[in-house]
Formats: C-alpha cells, structure tokens, sequence
C-alpha cells in the first residue's frame, strides 16, 4: 500500500520528487547560485552567514566565560558543561543557519575540552573519560546543525517552487491573452463576414425572384423557360438558408460580444405558438400539434425572438424526426412558471450529448453522420434568448424514443 503513495523528498538538485513523477524541474548549477542569491537578498545583513561566522567566535567565548563562572559558583558539581553552548549554537542555528552553528559546534567542543572540562576534574577527550563527556554535547550540537541546514533547504525549495509556479503563471497569462485576442479576431471576423455576405446574398435571391416573376407572366411555357424556372428556384432555395445561415452567424456574433438586444412587451404565448406552428406547417409540411391552455398566458417577452426559438426548435424536431411522425406543441402553466415544450419522435439524443447540443457550433456525432445540415448555431442562440428572458432550456431524451425540448418561463 505505501509503494502506491506518494512519497515527497528533497533531493540532491533542490527539487521535490515522488516516485511517480517529477514535480519541481532540475535545476543547473547556475540556477541554483541565482536562487540561493534571490534568497539570501531578502535576509537581512546583519543576518547572513558570513556575519554568523564571525560572531559565532565571541558568542562561543562569552558562553565558556558563562560555563566557567557557574562551575565555580556551584563548586565543581555542574555536571553538564556543554549545556550552556548548546543554548549558544541553538542561539546562532536559528539566526545564521547552519554552516555558522556548525562552526559553533566545532569551536565549542576544542574550547570545552581546553577550558571547562580539566576546571570541573575531567581529562580532556585524548582519553575515554574527556570523549564521552563530550559526546552529548556534540550529537546534540551536529543534530541542531542539520535541522538548520534541512530547514534552509526547505526554504530554498519552496523559494523555488514559487519562482517555477509564477512562471508557469506567466506563461498561462500569455497563452490566454493570445487565446483572448484570437477569440475576439473570429468573433470580428464572424460579425464582418456576416454582414458583408447578407448584402450581396440578399441582391442575388431578389434578382432571382424578380426573375421567377417575369417567367410566371410570360404567356407561353417551353422546356428552355421550365428548365430556366428550375434553376432559378434552387437559386432562391439556396439564398433563403443562406440569408439564415448568416442570420444565425450575426446573432452568435452579438450573442458572444453581450450585444443581443431584447425588445420586451406583454404578450400571449399561446398566439405566438399558434403563428409559429401554423408557418411551420405550412413551410414543411408536417403533422405539428398544438395543445395550449384555453385561456391566455401573458408574458413580457421579445415575440420576435422567441419566435426565432420555437422556429428553431420545431425546425430540429422536423429535421431529425420520421416524416411520418407528429411534433407536438405543449403550452401550459404550473402558477410560477409558463412552460413550453417541443416533442418530437426521432432518434433520441445520447444523455452524454443533452448538455453539449447548447454549446456553440456543436452537433451530436448522428447529426453529423447524417445528411442533415447545419452549423450547430441553433439551440446555442435559443439558450441565450431564453436565458436573457430569465428562464432555462434543457432536453430530456431516451435512444429511439424522441426528444423532448423544455423552456420554463418565470411569470413576472
């Protein structure tokens, strides 16, 4: 169990490691020189090595003036004489760091042995007596120098891991500048190529309609003027979606950019359905049934855009349903919300799809395999407009059992 956690240690490169993987990168010679220089510059001077080094020779000299007084006032019976330089080396460990308690150690332990231990009846460390007197002193002054020197390393590490995570946070800010100027470039870029496809698309269909109805009034048919008249209708077809598809284009560009513009008054939703589906029927063909509440239901509202969402979504029911089988329209109210709901008997849309289908130019892998086109712009505009109205869309569907499209409207 513990080969499969995750074990942190400081190694030899300054970096912290598990045994998976890297998590700080190896630092060179030279990087760790301009880490430790970065460190010891926010240090104090008065606080840095070489001034431990220097003091730590008074600091010894005082404390053994220190053993030596207390030995004679308590006449010869102070049996720990290194006590008062472990204080010493602690005292120089926690405001230098560890090379200047090092050196504390080393002075302290030749100064004991020369000045302290033969005063209180020791012999010095040159036999076993004098050595182990010594020893605990030593062992505790070494332990206090590597703790230092641990937490100067830990210090060190996180200094640079600071210094590895603000680089890494300089480099996402500049990839998401980037990614921000790019999205504003295809956002431009949307909203000019829109507007300067509409207008040469909307004198191409007019010429063409103009034409069909020179055609209907002339008097005489031939198979020159029919095959004439068949071209220019697929003409017109094919400008109508295009008229839409930039239409659909100008309304994400000002969807993204916030500029989508609601124009609400009170209207009845029942009669905005009853409009939508009776063009739609017309348009299409289909079978699309309508059941809305008897009496009206009054909403504030834009009705041309939330015409746009019912146009969209019958269109999507229409699209991807059997010809054969119904839309059905449902208008009703539970007292706090109007809801609205499109059914349709297709396919069914995957449950890991139902979210994604509101994303921007996002199609479901089906649509995609199908013959049916589109850009995907549809129900991500119908979410906005809804949203911007202060109700929500969502999509509940089973595989093979139809889909079925909720709006719920806050009544005001």
């Amino acid at each position: 169990m513990w080969r499969a956690g995750m074990e942190m240690r400081a190694t030899r490169t300054n970096a912290y490691t598990d045994r998976r993987e890297p998590r700080l990168k190896r630092m060179s010679f030279e990087q760790r020189a301009e880490l430790r220089k970065r460190y010891f510059a926010d240090v104090p001077l008065w606080r840095r090595a070489p001034i431990g080094y220097i003091a730590a020779f008074p600091l010894i000299g005082l404390t053994v003036l220190g053993t030596l007084f207390v030995q004679r006032f308590l006449a010869g019976h102070f049996y720990f004489a290194g006590s008062l330089c472990i204080l010493a080396v602690l005292f120089i460990a926690l405001l230098w760091g560890g090379g200047p308690s090092l050196v504390a150690v080393i002075l302290s332990t030749f100064v004991l042995d020369y000045f302290v231990l033969p005063s209180a009846g020791y012999t010095d460390f040159t036999n076993w007596q004098g050595f182990v007197q010594l020893i605990p002193f030593v062992i505790s002054g070494l332990t206090i120098a590597i703790i230092t020197s641990q937490r100067e390393r830990a210090r060190l590490n996180a200094l640079a891991a600071e210094q590895e995570l603000q680089s890494y946070a300089d480099e996402l800010e500049v990839i998401n500048q980037k990614l921000e100027d790019a999205d504003q470039m295809k956002d431009r870029f949307l909203s000019i190529a829109s507007h300067e496809l509409k207008t040469p698309i909307t004198t191409i269909r007019g010429q063409a309609q103009l034409a069909l109805r020179r055609i209907s009034k002339q008097k005489e048919s031939s198979s020159q003027m029919d095959g004439l008249r068949t071209t220019l209708e697929k003409i017109d077809d094919q400008t109508t979606r295009l008229t839409s598809l930039v239409n659909e284009l100008l309304d994400v560009s000002r969807m993204r950019a916030g500029k989508t513009e609601l124009h609400k008054k009170p209207c009845d939703l029942r009669e905005i359905c009853r409009e939508v589906v009776d063009d739609q029927q017309l348009l299409t063909g289909r079978t699309i049934v309508l059941e809305a509440a008897p009496s009206s239901v009054e909403l504030q509202i834009d009705k041309d855009r939330f015409s746009q969402v019912l146009v969209n979504l019958i269109s999507n029911a229409v699209k991807y349903s059997p010809e054969e089988s119904p839309v059905e329209i449902c208008v009703g109210s539970n007292g706090c919300h109007v809801i609205v709901e499109v059914q349709d008997h297709g396919r069914g849309i995957a449950k890991d799809q139902q979210e994604l289908i509101f994303d921007t130019f996002y199609r479901t892998p089906d649509a995609q395999a199908s013959s049916k086109q589109g850009l995907g712009l549809g129900l991500a505009i119908s979410k906005d407009i809804v949203e911007r109205h202060g109700g929500r869309i969502w999509c509940e569907s089973e595989p093979e059992q139809g889909s079925k499209f909720t709006i719920e409207l806050p009544v005001h």
